[in-house]
């Protein structure tokens, strides 16, 4: 698995994550390597850079059996920016960086059977990676539209390049399917949810009697939005996971920054409403069916506030809109009042099952 994220106890969890554990746990060795990073990321994470530098720092280690992971970190690496001018001079960048991978990620991706690229970054190694073992199968593990979440042109068109080489494209959402570029073997497996995590997170970390709003992720992060709604609801606290807030922090909202996955859990199970507050276009509508936390907040019987253009399907929805006023309070008082219903929850898989229907796309039949 070659992905822009990093496999770290105290860092956020995304679907090649859970989907690399359950593949270990169903019997496979899997190897996951962080790509993208470089001591250029000291200046943007620094963090991250340090946390892997102790012990997946060019090299492996095993996170649990069957499952390794290690990050590539050269001294520079060719980034994504929204800047015109820079993007024309990256794109032989990121050429010369797709070029090259360490001996202990060749080695591995020589011995694998399959090969699987997220989108972003990691799909700038797909030809060196092809290179080093044409018989291995691959997949384009594919989360989000390359546009919306601002990669460099040359990766949008390396995507469009690339797409009909491998042997399957595997998309959490038929809309963003959709939305890619023609050619590709594309296959919707939706998104899953780590139950077990959840059910077990009986102790709520909320002070008795209190009322708690819950965001997680920065993802086209509606700033404006919640900030009305935290002036509307000033006996509600709003806590806020993974995301960066610019300028003066209301009194009743509580950024926590980026923090490991099993301690959110909780902070979502015992809130009492979630937030989706995405500034989306129409182009990004497929959110609404690759969404974790819409999922992880339908699963716990979570009311969600959520744009218009977002469709409601599982009926735990409080819809507003983007563009008109909103009654703020009265959104939030819906949200706080509507009952909690087993319906919210109903055909939401586990990431077991979603593991092994991403690798059935790329295994024999019969």
């Amino acid at each position: 698995m070659l992905t822009s994220h990093v496999f770290l106890p105290s860092f956020r969890k995304a679907s090649v994550h859970f989907v690399s554990r359950n593949w270990a746990e169903l019997g496979h060795d899997v190897t996951f390597v962080t790509v993208g990073h470089s001591w250029l990321s000291l200046f943007k994470q620094p963090k991250r850079l340090k946390a892997l530098g102790i012990d997946q720092r060019n090299r492996f280690s095993t996170i649990e059996p069957g499952l390794r992971a290690g990050a590539y970190i050269p001294f520079l690496h060719a980034f994504s920016t929204r800047n015109a001018l820079a993007n024309r001079l990256i794109k032989p960048i990121f050429r010369l960086y797709g070029a090259h991978l360490p001996r202990f990620v060749r080695e591995a991706i020589a011995e694998a059977d399959v090969l699987v690229f997220e989108s972003g970054t990691a799909i700038t190694f797909f030809g060196l990676a092809h290179r080093l073992n044409k018989t291995a199968k691959t997949i384009y593990f594919c989360r989000d539209l390359l546009s919306s979440i601002g990669t460099a042109p040359i990766l949008q068109e390396t995507e469009q390049r690339l797409i009909g080489m491998f042997d399957s494209v595997c998309v959490p959402s038929r809309r963003l399917g959709q939305l890619l570029p023609p050619g590709g073997n594309v296959n919707v497996i939706a998104q899953g949810v780590e139950t077990k995590l959840f059910d077990n997170a009986t102790q709520s970390p909320y002070a008795p009697g209190t009322r708690n709003a819950v965001a997680v992720g920065d993802m086209l992060f509606d700033q404006p939005s919640v900030a009305a709604m935290a002036a509307a609801a000033p006996d509600v606290t709003f806590h806020l996971f993974g995301i960066y807030w610019q300028g003066e922090v209301p009194p009743n909202i509580r950024i926590y920054g980026e923090r490991a996955f099993e301690t959110i859990v909780a902070y979502i199970r015992h809130a009492d409403f979630g937030l989706a507050p995405y500034r989306l276009s129409e182009n990004e509508v497929y959110l609404a069916e690759s969404s974790l936390k819409l999922l992880q907040y339908a699963y716990c019987r979570l009311p969600v506030m959520l744009p218009n253009l977002i469709p409601a399907t599982r009926g735990n929805e409080v819809i507003y809109s983007l563009n008109e006023p909103n009654d703020w309070a009265a959104k939030i008082t819906e949200a706080l009042s509507m009952p909690r219903s087993e319906s919210f929850a109903k055909s939401i898989m586990t990431w077991k099952g979603i593991a092994a229907a991403t690798l059935a796309t790329v295994e024999p039949r019969g």
